[in-house]
């Protein structure tokens, strides 16, 4: 079987699942945010619904980033 997915999906166990992914943003030089989406999330009209956390350290914002990862969230690109 081919994997006939959309692009927010994988092909996992013979099926598609949602898409974990995360990004982050540096604002202003001592704020710092990850925006996440669990794959499942989504607005009204079918967008992703992205959750927001605001960390005013960094060495929390990369703590955060470590836990996602571990949960299998991917860090999306700019294109996605």
């Amino acid at each position: 079987m081919t994997n006939k997915c959309p692009t927010r999906y994988k092909y996992e166990n013979g099926r598609c699942v949602p898409r974990k992914k995360f990004y982050t943003m540096d604002m202003g030089g001592r704020t710092y945010t990850v925006n996440w989406n669990d794959g499942k999330n989504k607005y009204f009209d079918g967008s992703d619904f992205y959750d927001i956390r605001i960390f005013h350290n960094k060495r929390k914002q990369d703590a955060f980033v470590k836990s996602l990862k571990q949960e299998g969230y991917k860090e999306r690109g700019w294109m996605e």
